[in-house]
């Protein structure tokens, strides 16, 4: 008591609001005992004992009529219970029996009961399109017998020959003819024979009479006399023959190596113009010299100077002034077109590098290419990704007389495949995949959204069953006070809603 009194006054005031509430253990437990006395009456006023929770109801239960003191939500509540337990009856029964036909079917015992479902569904493919094939051709079996081919007089020759005209007879002449001109065949052959070689040697003789006069009429026709002008112009196409000759042989020579170094291709014409003007110059020299000769013998051919070879040798000796004024000429043309030579040959040496130079590129690009596709080809191979989601041939999206290419066009697509083709299909299957995955988190997050939708539905019911109505945006806190003491919505725990004061005999209150 002196310990209470030495306490200070804040606490005493706390300790003197909360003396309502504080009961002794004794009192507490009657308290107890009286609350579940009055639940129990309340649900089950005659007295019956409650086995289990009535949210945890099993096919075993068994809820009698609904008592007359249960209303509203409790009522429905278990009229749907015992509707669920029937069901759930119902259910066992159909399933025990329909085990038990199972269990008798699979007793009865079978030859093949060993065999895998897969081989027996296979067999039966097979033995379905056997009957197909055998229906088919049973049908044209039908339409054959139909036929008038079918019959058997069809192919009796007498039928078949009974409208046909007959032959008519050989004469005897024809007959006694070829018999005497059987029976004298051997001395004639001979005769036949001898005279068909001399009318071959007879044809050789005179075809190659004709031959020897056909050969001296375009002697005699070419001869004419040739201007100057014609004359220059063979000049010219034979150097320009040549010119071609030598950048030919030139770029021949540079692709006959093509595993020097692009630095060494690079640098190569001018030390080469340097160190071996000389002796390409004097190589160059002995070939003109042999094309000059070639030369003159083509525009003296072609002026009509040479003659025939079964000429005397006197024409060749007349000739033999005008070959060396030719030859003269030829050193002096030689001797004109010696500057040039020089850039000349800097140009081949030019050409040569770019040559060499485009070789290797060439090469290199047909590596990386090739590296280039087998690693395509060995990533597709190893996908999962590609075989799911193929990429379509071009023709399926082509329409029109384009759609169908030729052989060639397909022949050179199978020589030089695209070496796109296989980044555009990862492309493509890349861009297939990440559409059906966005379309699947789409699909899944409205069903997400429903199933949310459906928990809140559940949750305002499960609230509506307990009795809470209460509104979440506060409208009930804008309500006038006259309002809230409205009379609350009844429930199976309103009942309890009373003067519960008389349950403390000791003279305490309860709130």
């Amino acid at each position: 008591m002196q310990e209470s009194q030495d306490l200070p006054e804040s606490i005493k005031k706390l300790q003197h609001s909360l003396n309502p509430y504080v009961k002794q253990r004794q009192e507490t437990a009657h308290i107890r005992r009286v609350l579940a006395a009055r639940l129990d009456s309340s649900v089950y006023p005659d007295g019956q004992s409650i086995p289990r929770p009535l949210s945890l109801i099993e096919a075993s239960c068994s809820i009698e009529t609904t008592p007359h003191g249960i209303r509203g939500l409790q009522k429905e509540y278990l009229r749907c219970a015992r509707t669920n337990i029937e069901a759930r009856r119902e259910y066992a029964q159909v399933s025990k029996i329909h085990q038990a036909q199972r269990e008798d079917s699979a007793s009865v015992p079978r030859g093949d009961a060993t065999t895998d479902p897969l081989e027996t569904f296979l067999d039966l493919v097979k033995k379905q399109q056997k009957h197909e094939v055998l229906c088919i051709v049973q049908d044209y079996i039908d339409n054959l017998n139909q036929k008038p081919t079918a019959a058997t007089e069809y192919l009796d020759p007498k039928e078949v020959l009974k409208n046909v005209e007959s032959l008519p007879q050989v004469p005897p002449e024809v007959l006694n003819g070829s018999g005497g001109h059987q029976r004298s065949g051997g001395v004639d052959l001979k005769d036949l024979v001898d005279r068909l070689e001399k009318s071959v040697l007879r044809a050789k003789l005179l075809l190659k009479r004709e031959q020897k006069l056909l050969m001296k009429v375009k002697l005699e026709q070419g001869r004419p006399h040739v201007s100057e002008a014609g004359k220059l112009q063979a000049l010219g196409t034979t150097r320009n023959e040549l010119i071609n000759w030598i950048e030919t042989e030139l770029s021949q020579a540079g692709e006959s190596s093509p595993e020097i170094e692009d630095g060494h291709m690079i640098l190569s014409p001018g030390k080469r113009r340097t160190e071996s003007v000389e002796t390409q110059l004097a190589s160059i020299r002995r070939q003109y010299l042999r094309y000059t000769k070639a030369r003159q013998l083509l525009v003296m051919a072609a002026a009509g100077r040479l003659e025939p070879q079964s000429e005397t040798t006197s024409d060749e000796d007349s000739d033999l002034p005008v070959i060396v004024s030719e030859s003269g000429g030829a050193d002096s043309v030689s001797h004109i077109m010696y500057p040039y030579l020089e850039y000349l040959v800097a140009i081949s040496n030019e050409q040569k590098a770019v040559i060499q130079q485009k070789s290797h590129l060439t090469i290199n690009l047909a590596k990386q290419l090739k590296e280039s596709s087998q690693s395509l080809e060995r990533l597709a191979h190893e996908s999962h990704l590609l075989p799911v989601h193929p990429m379509p041939t071009n023709s399926s999206h082509r329409k029109g007389p384009e759609s169908s290419l030729s052989f060639a066009d397909e022949i050179s697509k199978h020589e030089k495949p695209d070496s796109s083709r296989g980044a555009r299909a990862w492309v493509y299957a890349s861009e297939l995949a990440s559409n059906l995955s966005k379309e699947a988190i789409l699909e899944k997050l409205e069903e997400g959204s429903m199933a949310i939708d459906e928990s809140r539905q559940t949750i305002l019911e499960l609230k509506r069953l307990l009795g809470d109505d209460k509104e979440d945006d506060g409208s009930e806190q804008r309500e006038p006070s006259n309002q809230r003491d409205a009379p609350k919505s009844s429930d199976i725990w309103s009942i309890l809603d009373g003067s519960l004061g008389v349950i403390n005999q000791d003279g305490g209150t309860i709130v």
